[in-house]
């Protein structure tokens, strides 16, 4: 029974209630009178025209989905403020969330974007410009980020047809032979073509190198310019890079991380891509290891510009499906931190696949209904917390499942490309009218939560940074969490998993609700947000080692995705070796997945950019007579400026942060 049979039940004048609440958000959309609704995406200018007829459709499908989809008893745990249902506006039509997209089999066979089709590149500005285009066809047949998990590897085939276009141009120029059969498969690694013909190669390499940045600088301004996305949106992309030792492969690395520093046409720095460097022993951690110096590369370029992040290829949760001959296997993100690797019907890999929905639990209320915080008790009621806890992910798993239900059941045409193309593995031998449940089975089911530190300081007085026994206890809920998803992936044969949410415009919903209800509370309820996932407040004064030490312990937990980040005082790009050796401990720590935050302004009166108070250290403009563009880093990705695309709550947060280092 959904939530409008249940007010008829019941005899309410359900019409009036029903078109009340869609006046009233209508209203709001259009006088912006809501700005933290119009702010719930960073990546999505909701003042804007398109961004406000985004939300007008957005809105009302939530509001369609909470009295004529959803199961009542979910829709009650939403209005207890405990469960929070992730992308509600795409429940009903059963969209799915995030991909990673199989670009080394796209590019080999080529594909159809619906209006044509496209043949399989031979060269590298080619495939990356199609890496562009594949990106943007795609991003629409779902509603989260879509990701490559191992770019450089999908493209290092194309730097070798344009390396052997090239050597055979310079043969030809330099008169140094003929080209043939009898030269062998031509490219980069071939020292005895680079003896025998030296003219000719070092002219190949040498325009191989340039077409390659050339064509990274076309990529990346590309997926910082195309606002193709609803609502006028840049699609979210993220790229994985770092192990690939080909010469090849290491160019297409050592381009991307130049072009990055390079910055967009006027040396602003790229909100998209996502990057990500993948971070392997043996591989490029330690000096003498083939991929070394792109490691210190691209701290340098995270150090100027904040991507990429690192991900830690030999964190043990990473390492469980780790094929060495199979680049698919080694563990990569969709940004923000979404993780799929791992999948009970044997696809443990990464292409071809992602997560399908995902739901939150507010830990905070729950600590607040069981602990010590507001008197009632003296000691906290741990069994009862746990009781609750095993009831709302109860529910919030029977969410996804009937959320599953309707995303099983939609056609193949529905997600067009997706399926058409094989995007989703399988997808292509799929007829339009088929339905698509038999293949999202090897996708992952996610509960997801919020609010560790809170939950802490309500129930025992303190947060899990401050006092040992409590971060114990911390670590035991998250474990207990997801021992209870991987004992409902055996009851159901589906891949439930864990993660350690990514909130953006929650953080800021569920407090609001929580201090309205029951007041503001020190420590918990008394800031406008609550701290994502397992973090150690931000406000917490502690420094970058111990920060990364109390959060580490969580990572193994959260086998749908974790990151942790330390935030760095002034200017990262002046102390390199602090950057790198920060890098290092997070991952000796097995931290999955690390970033580092500090600040970056950009004066667009001067172009000046690095740590700019109120007026700019280069031209003396004060930030009251020219923007100063503040980049922040929201849930793991970037946005432009902080002060005007982020909502309250994350604005507040930002303020709040202290530095580590």
């Amino acid at each position: 029974m959904t939530l409008l049979e249940k007010r008829y039940d019941v005899g309410q004048k359900t019409q009036d209630v029903l078109l009340e609440e869609m006046i009233q958000l209508g209203r709001d959309i259009i006088d912006s009178r809501d700005l933290d609704l119009l702010r719930e995406n960073a990546n999505l200018n909701g003042e804007s025209f398109s961004g406000k007829m985004s939300k007008f459709g957005s809105e009302y499908s939530k509001w369609y989905a909470r009295n004529f989809t959803m199961p009542p008893q979910l829709v009650q745990a939403i209005e207890e403020n405990v469960v929070y249902v992730h992308d509600l506006d795409q429940y009903a039509i059963g969209t799915t969330n995030c991909i990673f997209i199989p670009f080394e089999r796209l590019l080999r066979e080529g594909f159809n974007t619906g209006n044509g089709s496209v043949r399989p590149p031979n060269s590298i500005m080619t495939a990356m410009s199609l890496v562009a285009i594949i990106f943007q066809s795609q991003q629409n047949a779902q509603y989260g980020g879509v990701s490559a998990n191992k770019l450089d590897y999908d493209l290092a085939p194309y730097v070798t047809k344009s390396f052997a276009k090239l050597f055979r141009k310079g043969l030809e120029y330099f008169e140094e032979g003929q080209a043939g059969e009898h030269l062998g498969d031509i490219s980069m690694s071939r020292s005895d073509l680079a003896a025998q013909y030296p003219k000719s190669f070092n002219f190949a390499l040498k325009e191989t190198t340039s077409e390659t940045l050339q064509a990274a600088e076309s990529m990346i301004h590309n997926l910082n310019t195309m606002s193709s996305r609803s609502g006028g949106q840049i699609p979210f992309t993220s790229i994985n890079y770092g192990t690939c030792t080909s010469p090849e492969g290491q160019l297409v690395i050592s381009s991307l991380l130049t072009a990055t520093m390079n910055g967009l046409g006027s040396g602003e720095t790229p909100v998209f891509p996502i990057q990500i460097f993948k971070c392997k022993q043996g591989v490029n951690q330690q000096p003498g290891e083939p991929n070394y110096e792109l490691f210190l590369k691209a701290a340098d370029c995270s150090a100027r510009r904040l991507y990429p992040n690192f991900a830690n290829l030999d964190a043990p949760l990473n390492m469980q499906h780790y094929d060495p001959a199979n680049p698919d296997t080694e563990f990569a993100t969709m940004g923000c931190r979404t993780r799929v690797l791992g999948d009970r019907f044997g696809r443990n890999r990464c292409s071809g696949k992602g997560n399908l929905s995902f739901n939150t639990l507010n830990l905070v209320r729950l600590g607040l209904t069981h602990g010590t915080i507001t008197g009632r008790r003296s000691v906290a009621d741990e069994a009862g917390f746990y009781d609750d806890l095993d009831h709302y992910m109860d529910i919030a798993l029977e969410g996804l499942l009937h959320r599953f239900r309707i995303q099983s059941a939609q056609k193949a045409k529905a997600s067009d490309f997706m399926m058409r193309e094989g995007v989703w593995e399988g997808g292509q031998e799929l007829a339009p009218e088929d339905s698509v449940g038999e293949l999202l089975k090897h996708g992952s089911l996610s509960l997801g939560f919020i609010g560790m530190a809170e939950c802490m300081k309500a129930m025992y007085g303190k947060h899990h940074g401050e006092d040992m026994d409590v971060h114990a206890k911390a670590v035991a809920i998250v474990r207990h969490m997801r021992e209870y998803c991987n004992r409902k992936s055996e009851e159901l044969d589906l891949n439930i998993t864990l993660f350690a949410t990514p909130a953006e415009g929650l953080s800021g919903k569920f407090t609001k609700i929580d201090r309205k209800v029951l007041g503001s509370i020190p420590g918990v309820t008394d800031r406008e947000y609550y701290t994502n996932s397992f973090h150690i407040p931000v406000y917490y004064d502690l420094s970058a080692a111990s920060k990364i030490s109390l959060e580490a312990p969580f990572h193994e937990h959260c086998n749908a995705g974790a990151i942790s980040y330390v935030e760095l005082n002034g200017n990262a790009r002046s102390n390199p070796s602090a950057f790198v050796k920060i890098i290092k401990y997070a991952l000796q720590q097995d931290i999955s997945y690390f970033s580092i935050n500090h600040p970056i302004d950009r004066c667009s009166a001067c172009g000046y950019e690095g740590v700019i108070g109120t007026n700019c250290p280069s031209c003396n403009a004060h930030e009251h007579e020219v923007h100063i563009r503040r980049l922040r880093r929201v849930t793991g990705y970037l946005t432009g400026d902080y002060q005007t695309r982020f909502n309250a709550a994350k604005q507040a947060e930002v303020r709040d942060r202290v530095k580590h280092l």
